[in-house]
């Protein structure tokens, strides 16, 4: 995948590209707006409550206190842990526990406040993150099969960066390990060790990871906050999506599925042809022997 592409593939069917190129608007969507059971979106929850997190840091504050070595954070904490150590305030695990449970019971409270700051900020950010997705390449089977109506739809091929509708397309990273909007372990240390979290920063880049089962689809996506705009004032969830402007010299070409019917492909190309006479138009066609597409100029397209 290249580190920037000078045009992304938008996949779709032959619907979807007609109203894409009569009124030259793409759809930007909130992210709950995909339907896809693993993006995070405003209803996402944290993956703990606050008696989990009260446990593990009960059970990781004891495991200072009883470990090998003595901590070498230098937070209240594990100042006064030091001191316990070498006092050998505690004969068991269980004793330390039930001591350590009131303590911890304030600091986790403490916790949940900027907690419930953080979910606050999560909500309002979900609430008005407009994407829209993209592949990087036109031959990409994957995306022709799931997005393009199983090749009976249409690819078009967008210009990005600078002085485009698409300045700053950002590459889709494939990993098992799905995101969260903090995780259990972030917000443990940020109890027993002070450590600072600030999610806050990184709430983007959860939208910036998929399954290692979705990498052949080399998706894009480019971002923008509709702070100001009216769909992010809607009660309906549902019209949380902005349909956004792009020029005309925006669209470098427009790529026909293999499967795409007659009539379909009539009205694509009349449109390309009337409105956007500059784009190159092609016909996608399998490759003899070989699980690949070829794409054909069309004439007069």
């Amino acid at each position: 995948m290249p580190d920037f592409p000078d045009t992304l593939a938008k996949f779709c069917s032959a619907r979807t590209a007609e109203q894409i190129l009569s009124s030259r608007r793409l759809r930007w969507s909130a992210p709950h707006l995909f339907c896809d059971p693993f993006e995070l979106t405003h209803h996402t929850p944290l993956s703990f409550d606050p008696l989990t997190l009260l446990d593990g840091v009960i059970r990781s504050a004891t495991g200072m206190i009883f470990s090998r070595e003595s901590p070498k954070s230098h937070s209240a904490l594990a100042t006064v842990i030091r001191r316990w150590r070498e006092e050998e305030r505690f004969a068991s695990p269980e004793e330390a526990e039930e001591v350590l449970k009131e303590l911890m019971s304030r600091m986790v409270d403490q916790r949940q406040v900027s907690l419930e700051e953080l979910m606050a900020d999560w909500r309002k950010f979900t609430r008005e993150l407009r994407i829209c997705c993209f592949s990087a390449r036109a031959d990409n089977l994957d995306s022709w099969q799931l997005f393009a109506d199983h090749h009976r739809g249409v690819a078009l091929r967008f210009r990005c960066g600078e002085y485009t509708a698409l300045p700053e397309p950002k590459p889709v990273e494939y990993s098992p390990n799905r995101p969260e909007i903090t995780t259990f372990k972030e917000q443990i240390n940020a109890i027993l060790h002070q450590e600072k979290v600030n999610a806050q920063s990184r709430f983007l880049d959860k939208f910036l990871v998929k399954p290692p089962m979705s990498a052949e689809q080399q998706e894009w996506r480019c971002f923008y906050q509709a702070t100001d705009h009216a769909s992010s004032r809607e009660a309906d969830e549902n019209l949380w999506y902005d349909d956004r402007p792009f020029e005309k010299s925006d669209l470098a070409s427009a790529y026909l599925g293999a499967f795409i019917s007659t009539e379909d492909k009539q009205r694509v190309l009349r449109l390309v042809r009337e409105e956007y006479p500059e784009t190159k138009v092609f016909q996608a066609a399998p490759i003899p022997g070989k699980y690949e597409i070829e794409f054909h100029r069309v004439k007069g397209g």
